[in-house]
């Protein structure tokens, strides 16, 4: 779930936001409709995003983004949306600024970027299981193969395909090499892997009977497998 915080002045602009961003996967968890306490509010909720009006009663948004910018402990990530087009150009100097929106810009652009947030966070959550779970395999990760049958297993989960062919034509084309290339790299990190670890371990993890050995597919099908409970 992506935790989001609006701060923006006008009562009726902050509740339409709130209501139009509210999804399955991100959720409006604070209003607030002046500068004042906007940096403690982030400080205590820690929000992932903080849709962030420059023009605030009390304190203008530039002294919010002057406050966040030096607190290397907040990481959110900071969406301006305002009409101060001032303002606006001396808010690009600010790193914690992820995203510019004018008010004018209609609000499903804004929740296609939260869901793309969603999205983002969720493959790299995704790729760090692969990992841990290749390494309890007993794979070598400065191998190029190991890198490769990762990508794999990755785009296998997220584009939910099965078909090995199919897998690495796609990754061979999003690497720009020859799909015969990427299947002997990764041949050669999964026979580095089976000479050097507990086989007797790696076949219970990997369910190969005590004759098998293990094949791209059968590491894919099993890691996916892994990943997905």
């Amino acid at each position: 779930m992506l935790n989001v915080l609006i701060v923006e002045d006008d009562v009726q602009i902050s509740i339409y936001l709130a209501n139009k961003i509210n999804t399955k996967n991100v959720r409006c968890v604070g209003i607030l409709n002046e500068g004042t306490n906007v940096y403690q509010k982030i400080k205590e909720i820690k929000p992932d995003v903080v849709i962030l009006d420059l023009k605030l009663p009390d304190k203008n948004g530039l002294e919010i983004l002057e406050e966040i910018e030096v607190d290397k402990k907040i990481k959110a990530k900071i969406f301006i949306y305002s009409g101060a087009v001032e303002e606006m150009s001396l808010a690009i100097k600010y790193k914690c600024v992820d995203r510019f929106f004018s008010k004018l810009t209609p609000v499903e652009e804004i929740t296609r970027e939260l869901e793309r947030i969603v999205e983002e966070i969720s493959n790299k959550n995704t790729e760090e299981k692969i990992i841990e779970i290749l390494f309890r395999l007993g794979f070598t990760y400065s191998l190029k193969g190991t890198k490769l049958i990762n990508d794999c297993i990755l785009y296998s989960i997220i584009k939910k395909e099965d078909n090995v062919k199919n897998i690495y034509n796609e990754i061979a084309k999003a690497k720009g090499e020859n799909m015969n290339t990427i299947k002997s790299d990764i041949n050669t990190a999964i026979n580095n892997m089976w000479k050097y670890t507990n086989k007797e371990r790696t076949r219970r993890i990997l369910r190969l009977g005590e004759c098998d050995k293990p094949s791209s597919k059968n590491v894919i099908a099993m890691v996916k497998y892994y990943v997905g409970n």
